[in-house]
């Protein structure tokens, strides 16, 4: 009876020892590098032939994202195939450059990944509360930014673009 308790003792003890060696600090969780871009947007997109940037009524959803690399110089953009109609803004995704801290974003000649072709971004910015959300008329944020794309059927078109920060209630989303 004492060997099968010393034994079970010495069971105990090395579990308890084992457990308390495993224990580990909790990391803490934080956001990304690039986290005041980040976001899904409901955007609308000019024609292009007019001067005055008038936008059609169909609202888009963009996102901008953090790379692998998680680094605050490069944000994906993508168009995720969406769109309130069910035709997507372009069928666009690439890396771009940006800028996290001022919350720019831009890229020239990039590579999509949709398909073979490639696009330009100009003065892309997000602005902090700088948008009222249509339904709920919540601040968020807006974004703005010019593209052109090389397979434009009008070449050399350049496109504005302007929307707000999804909110994700629905009175504000345009499904």
């Amino acid at each position: 009876m004492k060997k099968r308790n010393i034994i079970v003792g010495m069971l105990l003890a090395t579990m308890g020892a084992a457990s308390f060696s495993s224990c580990q600090k909790d990391e803490k969780i934080g956001g990304t590098a690039v986290q005041n871009l980040s976001g899904e947007y409901w955007i609308k997109i000019d024609n292009g032939a007019d001067p005055t940037g008038t936008f059609d009524d169909s609202y888009y959803t963009i996102s901008l994202y953090n790379t692998s690399s998680n680094r605050a110089d490069s944000v994906w953009i993508d168009d995720g195939y969406e769109s309130a109609t069910g035709v997507p803004f372009w069928q666009i995704k690439g890396k771009i450059a940006a800028d996290a801290n001022n919350r720019t974003f831009s890229g020239t000649d990039i590579a999509n990944q949709e398909y073979d072709s490639k696009f330009t971004i100009k003065n892309g910015k997000i602005l902090s509360k700088a948008a009222t959300a249509p339904g709920t008329k919540l601040k968020t944020d807006s974004i703005y930014f010019e593209i052109q794309f090389n397979d434009d059927p009008v070449p050399g078109t350049i496109h504005k673009v302007a929307g707000y920060a999804r909110t994700r209630f629905d009175a504000d989303d345009h499904y």
